[in-house]
This record gives structure tokens, C-alpha cells and sequence, in this order.
């Protein structure tokens, strides 16, 4: 069976769920949008640290479970912003 690393699964998924963060710190309207936008780019190197530090990043997985992760952040960012999902369908 193949297998892969972490790494790139738990990117993407750290993305997807940096957008969602980044979100509810832009609705909460406390912080100037600068804050905001800097927020995201926060979150995400809090999250590859995170993993990278725990060794979650090197774990080898399964493919499946390794496109499942991935699959979860693409998700959870579609659930944020679902324009982007039309962008994907052209008319």
C-alpha cells in the first residue's frame, strides 16, 4: 500500500482552516483590517510550527488518509468562501 508524509496533507489543511480563523477574526470587527490579514498568515505558521514541532508532519500514512486530510482543508475553506467554489466551474 502507498504512503506518504504529512507534510503537504496538513499544509493544505492548515490553510483551510487558517481562512476560517482568519474569518471570525475579520466578522468580529475588534481589529483593523490589517490585524486581519495578518491573521492569517499567523495562524497558518502557528499551525506548520505546531506540526512540525510534534512530529506530526513526519508521520507516514496511508494515501487515503493523507488525501482525506487534505480533502477536509479544501472543505473547510469551501464552507468559508463558497464563491470560490463557481470559480472552479467557468460559464
Amino acid at each position: 500500500m502507498a504512503t506518504l508524509t504529512l507534510r503537504i496533507p496538513l499544509f493544505i489543511f492548515a490553510l483551510g482552516v487558517s481562512v476560517f480563523l482568519c474569518d471570525l477574526i475579520r466578522e468580529s470587527q475588534v481589529v483593523n483590517s490589517f490585524v486581519a490579514s495578518m491573521s492569517f498568515w499567523v495562524v497558518a505558521v502557528a499551525f506548520m510550527i505546531g506540526f512540525e514541532k510534534t512530529g506530526l508532519s513526519e508521520k507516514k500514512v496511508p494515501l487515503l488518509y493523507g488525501v482525506l486530510v487534505a480533502l477536509v482543508g479544501v472543505f473547510i475553506e469551501f464552507l468559508v468562501e463558497p464563491q470560490d467554489i463557481l470559480s472552479l466551474f467557468p460559464l
